[in-house]
């Protein structure tokens, strides 16, 4: 059994250890190669968070009932400004009209002027704002309202929607622009009207992503900040909604809408946006996300990702707990605290988001911990592996290591011609040592044996085994009988020797001799049962002759 290692070189192995999983953990949050794996925690966790519409939000749908009445898109725009007069003189607290107002209907100027009054006359529409590229991979331009409307109307609000590499539309980010990020989004600047205090930048939740320097350098890219997750509703459709149709021929009941957040849009098929909501399965219109993302808004519910530095720090923090713990009551073992910090970064995750309407995103610390766990475990297999083939009192080679060893030997000595050695000893009166010194001295002596073995057999494949009791070998490849036979001579020697200079640890008393058996193959055809058999034939003829010495078989005297 080793001994355990001084508290110095355990801790300055734990903080080896912490440094490199703490590098590990920060090159995967930076580089984020697992992001898929978040968002697949992240579906799951939100799934079960509990959110109800709010009263106040209202859709108003562009659907199929409406196309059929009022005839083909686009309508006249004189269509929209009677549907915001009605809104009016109904008593809405505020309209987003989520249409693309960007070009004049030159068929129809006097529609353009009638809603420009509309617009002006209600003082609480929001209208969208548009970004697309010029051309295929070229650089973006913003689509505003035409100045008609974008003075008339109460605010502007973006209406990018950002969809996740695989299609999932989990984000909002409450500010984008082109060049820096001045625009609101389109829920954003609709609850800005009902709620003044969310106007303020600083108060605004979500992600700091940092814009870029207003040096007129990147003048044509779209820029985002303030990137929230959203918390859908199940279904995410699940607003009180209303026919565009119906409200402006007046078969609505005014009450519905009453002190309302209108929010215009298309649903129809094939006409709207198509977005997919995490885990909903359903697709979603453009309408119908802003509505889920105003919904958010005026709850206070928005999911704020925990910026860089925050996410780094509770990351090496988790990490770094196993460590600590490791060697508490309970936690001896190192799979213990591994097991405890993968639960803990799950169950924080999950709480954070639950509680804190934040997302820590675990999968870094998970898959630093599951790799300590892997290690671990190879570390474990290897020293049940190592145990299973080592002599428990000794520390060497036991018999199956032994024989493994053997056979492959004598495969390397057949293809490379090269002898091979085996040396077979026994402790001369063994037994009689143990019975009149006790066990424990018998267990010294041979520790003292095994130790003078390793100390003669030093090459990288020589290999020295305890048989079983008193019974040792030593395996030594590419060694002629001449070699054998000194390395033989020279333990006797060395054991002759050996209670003068160890008096401390080995008694005089305890002075032991061995017997040695020795053989060097030189066949091809030699097996190991007749290797094993001529080396013991060779030790037999030892303590034939007198013990205390060596044999070499097929040869006549004992050295």
């Amino acid at each position: 059994m080793s001994a355990p290692r001084p508290l110095a070189a355990r801790i300055r192995s734990r903080l080896l250890t912490a440094l490199g999983a703490s590098a590990i953990a920060v090159l995967l949050i930076g580089f984020d190669p697992a992001w898929r794996v978040d968002a697949w925690f992240y579906d799951h966790f939100s799934r079960h968070l509990v959110h109800e519409a709010d009263p106040a939000v209202v859709v108003i749908a562009i659907d199929e009932k409406s196309l059929a009445e009022l005839g083909r898109w686009p309508w006249s725009r004189r269509v929209h400004a009677r549907l915001i007069d009605r809104l009016g003189d109904i008593g809405v607290r505020g309209i987003g009209l989520n249409l693309l107002l960007s070009e004049p209907a030159l068929y129809d100027p006097e529609g353009d002027a009638l809603l420009a009054r509309a617009l002006e006359r209600s003082g609480k529409v929001v209208l969208p704002v548009y970004a697309e590229e010029e051309y295929s991979n070229g650089p973006s331009v913003e689509l505003l309202p035409i100045p008609e409307f974008s003075a008339t109307a109460a605010a502007l609000g973006h209406v990018d929607q950002s969809a996740d590499s695989d299609g999932i539309t989990r984000s909002m980010y409450l500010r984008a622009g082109l060049g820096s990020a001045h625009w609101p989004s389109l829920a954003l600047a609709l609850a800005q009207l009902d709620k003044p205090e969310l106007a303020g930048d600083s108060s605004l939740p979500g992600e700091q992503l940092g814009e870029l320097p207003e040096d007129g350098l990147v003048p044509h890219r779209w820029v985002r900040n303030n990137r929230v997750l959203m918390p859908y509703l199940d279904p995410p459709d699940g607003f009180p909604e209303a026919s565009y149709a119906d409200v402006l021929n007046g078969r609505i009941a005014e009450p519905m809408l009453r002190n309302r957040l209108i929010l215009i849009g298309m649903t129809a098929s094939g006409m709207g946006d198509g977005l997919v909501p995490p885990g909903r399965g359903a697709r979603l219109s453009g309408v119908e996300y802003q509505a889920n993302a105003l919904n958010m808004l005026l709850q206070g519910k928005a999911i704020s990702p925990l910026g860089l530095p925050a996410r780094v720090a509770l990351s090496l923090l988790l990490i770094c707990l196993p460590l600590a713990l490791l060697g508490l009551p309970g936690m001896r073992k190192l799979w213990q605290p591994l097991l405890l910090g993968i639960a803990l970064a799950l169950l924080l995750s999950l709480l954070l988001l639950h509680l804190a309407h934040a997302w820590f995103a675990p999968t870094a610390v998970l898959l630093v911990l599951l790799l300590g766990l892997l290690l671990w475990l190879l570390h474990a297999l290897r020293h049940t592996y190592h145990r299973a083939q080592s002599d428990a009192l000794t520390g060497l080679a036991n018999r199956i290591r032994f024989n493994e060893a053997l056979e492959q030997e004598l495969r390397v000595a057949r293809r490379s011609k090269q002898p091979l050695s085996l040396l077979l000893l026994d402790i001369d009166y063994f037994k009689q040592l143990n019975d009149s010194r006790g066990h424990a001295m018998g267990d010294r002596v041979l520790h003292a044996l095994a130790a003078t073995l390793q100390n003669r057999a030093r090459r990288p494949r020589d290999l020295i085994a305890r048989l079983g009791g008193d019974e040792f070998a030593v395996l030594l490849p590419e060694t002629s009988a001449q070699a054998a036979a000194a390395i033989a001579t020279t333990l006797h020697v060395d054991l002759a020797n050996l209670p003068g200079k160890r008096e401390g640890d080995l008694p005089m008393a305890a002075r032991f001799t061995v017997s040695i058996g020795i053989h060097t193959s030189d066949s091809a055809e030699e097996t190991v049962a007749e290797m094993m058999e001529r080396t013991d034939s060779a030790l037999y003829q030892a303590k034939q002759l007198g013990r205390n010495r060596s044999f070499t078989y097929g040869n006549d005297l004992a050295t």
